[in-house]
């Protein structure tokens, strides 16, 4: 690419004069509002510049942010992950452990209850034991009783013994 034209080029140019040619007062005029503007757009060009060169630092900083942030992201998400996977591998061990614990607690009942029944049959047992011997006791007193009445209407009165009421 040629290079540009600056202003202070066009301030000194030169031309040869002709015979017929233009006003030079014109021409110079001309020449210099030409040297001026290239001057503003040089100006300008340069502010231009500095200004793309800050959009791209800054675009450079936010593609760097861009990474950081993207990098953060995913490091956070596998952290939830592995926090979310901690956390489902405690609530099954601790389900785990609930349902070991309602197990013991169930077969312990059951086995209290087993024992509970035996206890209540045992106390069926002497129960039944007892009104056995109660009615082998009331009876044999009956006979005794009995026994005594007819000894004393035979004796006519006399009170029984106390060892044979015992007997």
């Amino acid at each position: 690419m040629p290079d540009l034209l600056t202003a202070r080029d066009v301030e000194s140019k030169r031309f040869s004069k002709a015979m017929r040619g233009y006003s030079a007062t014109e021409v110079d005029q001309f020449l210099d509002q030409v040297a001026e503007d290239i001057q503003k757009y040089c100006v300008q060009y340069a502010d231009l510049e500095r200004y793309a060169a800050r959009l791209e630092d800054k675009i450079r900083e936010f593609e760097s942010l861009k990474e950081t942030l993207s990098g953060t992201l995913l490091m956070a998400q596998k952290t939830a992950d592995a926090k979310e996977e901690a956390a489902n591998r405690q609530a099954e061990a601790i389900i785990v452990e609930a349902k070991s614990k309602a197990e013991q607690i169930i077969q312990e009942a059951e086995a209290s209850k087993e024992r509970e029944r035996k206890e209540i049959n045992h106390i069926r047992q002497l129960r039944q034991e007892f009104k056995a011997d109660f009615r082998a006791l009331l009876s044999r007193f009956s006979s005794l009783v009995e026994r005594d009445e007819e000894e004393s209407d035979e004796n006519n009165g006399a009170e029984p013994a106390e060892d044979d009421l015992l007997k």
